[in-house]
């Protein structure tokens, strides 16, 4: 089998390993594409606590080449994307099959081997089966279309209301894509004209400058004169998250969404408190999975434009120290076909 494995920071090396054996509720797939996300970089980088020589990358595609003999529902020649999650299969939840609510789930990439390989083996609980009509490029960004899902869930957000989406990020674009489809109104919030451009080519009507508009007096006008409903900030975005209490309606809602911020998020409390405003995390996809293979099947959301041409994956280690130096600026997502 072939590997990628970072021995230490900044140090890549495509290994020669053992073949994996695959467990009697196991599956082995034949890796066709991974996609690369901040966390890997910052795996790559030695920003994060990890035990070295790991398997980076939690996010693929694959098809199934071997089954366990447990395995039920599952089988040689399916095509399934995986759960950027491995389930602990120890906790209540994961007992009672919920392994989405996985007490202590570990998350590939940084708590456990990834998928940067030519072949791996991962529990069946943690796969799920992708129709035809979904190609590679696409299924890869199901689980930012799931963080979606449960983003709009946890801000309840209905239809008519207005929700400000700070940050357009491939993540963010496609949360202004979901909250159409529940016919919300999204305005896209960023410091970037291209990422902005790019937004609105996506379908998004309403998009801020942050440099160069008044981003409360837009949103104002935008809203009626109230402001927005709820706020959707995205801890890659690079704006301040203070903002948030500024662009968001007395009783409204706020979701900070990401599980790794580059820099220490820092928010008045008072005002929160003085606005009566609800705060939520979203760090997870929930129970949305299959839901966000069928936004995709149906192209209610439509990824084309967010990703760049896949890299080959003899090029994995020229393209994280393109991503770590700077030298790929990474706002699109980068795709390594296997």
């Amino acid at each position: 089998m072939k590997a990628y494995r970072i021995h230490s920071p900044r140090t890549l090396k495509l290994d020669e390993t053992e073949a994996l054996p695959v467990g009697d509720n196991c599956v082995k797939l034949k890796n066709l594409i991974c996609g690369i996300t901040p966390a890997d970089v910052a795996v790559y980088e030695g920003r994060l606590d990890v035990k070295y020589p790991i398997i980076p990358v939690r996010q693929c595609v694959g098809f199934v080449s071997e089954v366990g003999s447990n395995v039920k529902g599952i089988q040689r020649g399916n095509r399934v994307v995986t759960s950027p999650h491995a389930s602990c299969h120890n906790c209540k939840a994961c007992k009672d099959s919920r392994y989405f609510d996985c007490e202590k789930p570990a998350l590939f990439g940084v708590n456990e081997d990834g998928f940067l390989s030519d072949f791996s083996v991962v529990s069946c609980d943690d796969v799920y089966i992708i129709p035809d009509r979904i190609k590679d490029e696409e299924a890869v960004f199901i689980e930012h279309v799931a963080t979606a899902l449960n983003a709009i869930s946890r801000l309840g957000v209905d239809k008519g209301d207005q929700i400000v989406i700070m940050g357009a990020t491939v993540e963010g674009i496609i949360l202004a894509q979901v909250a159409m489809y529940y016919q919300a109104v999204p305005i896209v919030v960023d410091m970037r004209e291209e990422m902005l451009a790019l937004a609105q080519q996506s379908g998004v009507y309403f998009t801020v400058n942050a440099v160069n508009d008044d981003v409360c007096k837009k949103i104002l006008s935008l809203t009626g004169g109230h402001m927005a409903d709820s706020c959707a900030y995205f801890v890659g975005s690079g704006m301040p998250l203070q903002s948030v209490c500024d662009y968001t309606a007395t009783r409204g809602k706020i979701a900070v969404i990401g599980r790794y911020a580059e820099n220490a998020l820092s928010c008045n409390v008072g005002e929160l408190i003085e606005k009566r405003l609800d705060l939520f995390t979203v760090t997870d996809c929930g129970k949305n999975y299959s839901s966000a293979i069928n936004l995709l099947a149906n192209k209610t959301v439509n990824v084309d434009l967010l990703h760049a041409e896949p890299i080959p994956f003899d090029k994995a280690a020229e393209v994280y120290e393109r991503l770590s130096s700077g030298a790929e600026d990474g706002s699109l997502k980068t795709l390594i076909k296997i």
